[in-house]
């Protein structure tokens, strides 16, 4: 695994601290856990996008699925 050098403010580096021994791992894991989160919500903002495109283009589906149900009664009773 590649090494890195950064700097930070100190209060940051005594939070990193504070969450476990090893600063290195604690930094992968929060950098992990937050390309998760970020992750998950472009996964929801790709849904939201899609379920309105199914709104949009099934807005009549019920009506057209209610109208042929009626026409296959219509010509079994005939």
């Amino acid at each position: 695994m590649p090494k890195i050098s950064i700097s930070m403010p100190d209060e940051i580096l005594k939070f990193i601290d504070n969450l476990g021994k090893n600063r290195s791992r604690t930094i992968v894991e929060i950098l992990q856990e937050y390309r998760k989160n970020k992750q998950e919500l472009e996964l929801i903002k790709a849904y939201e996008e899609y379920r309105e495109f199914c709104e949009e283009d099934d807005k009549d589906y019920w009506n057209n699925w209610e109208v042929s149900c009626l026409r296959d009664i219509d010509k079994e009773n005939e």
